[in-house]
């Protein structure tokens, strides 16, 4: 697996052996990242589900200004602090070690930070997605304009609607579907 473009094209990142994580395919990664490429300069991004940090760390390479990476595996989280560090993107990357809706809890009462780019890859049979996408409106942590983009497999459907966050567009790759969501202004 390695960083498909920006300033750190090229690295390899490091992953864990095992089925720990399943990381973003290449392709996938390169695909996401073509749809959403205007938004990723200058934004916040969070890498909710992190596993190796991939997509956060390909954000940072490709501009992102900040990115929050979270895992609940303690040694996925240093396995993401390595990567940065390879990368030489440590600086603009902050790594948590929560459950995933903690995490949204603690950011919303820390120090609010509102993010552009929101990206939710959890584990293969999860199946809370409207939780999630709910909790990230109702904690005011989508800035205006934000977009969150949710990977599952085949299998799983998701709505068109999470209140204010509105379905634009839905990819699919083999066995993987992406959906980007838009969050509308006030109506």
């Amino acid at each position: 697996m390695r960083v498909i473009a920006g300033t750190a094209r090229g690295h390899l990142l490091k992953s864990l052996k095992g089925l720990e994580t399943r990381p973003t395919l290449d392709r996938v990664r390169e695909a996401v990242f073509n749809t959403i490429a205007p938004k990723v300069p200058g934004a916040k991004f969070l890498d909710l589900f992190a596993g190796t940090g991939a997509i956060g760390i390909e954000a940072l390479s490709r501009g992102a200004a900040y990115c929050c990476f979270n895992d609940h595996n303690m040694k996925v989280c240093r396995v993401i602090k390595e990567n940065l560090q390879k990368c030489k993107l440590d600086r603009w990357g902050q790594v948590y070690h929560m459950n995933g809706l903690q995490l949204l809890h603690f950011l919303a009462q820390k120090d609010p930070v509102q993010f552009d780019l929101v990206y939710l890859d959890p584990p293969y049979h999860f199946q809370d997605y409207a939780v999630y996408l709910q909790k990230l409106e109702d904690l005011g942590l989508l800035a205006q304009n934000s977009m969150v983009i949710a990977e599952s497999s085949k299998e799983l459907s998701l709505d068109e609607r999470y209140q204010g966050l509105v379905l634009w567009k839905k990819s699919r790759y083999g066995d993987t579907l992406v959906w980007y969501y838009n969050l509308l202004g006030e109506e």
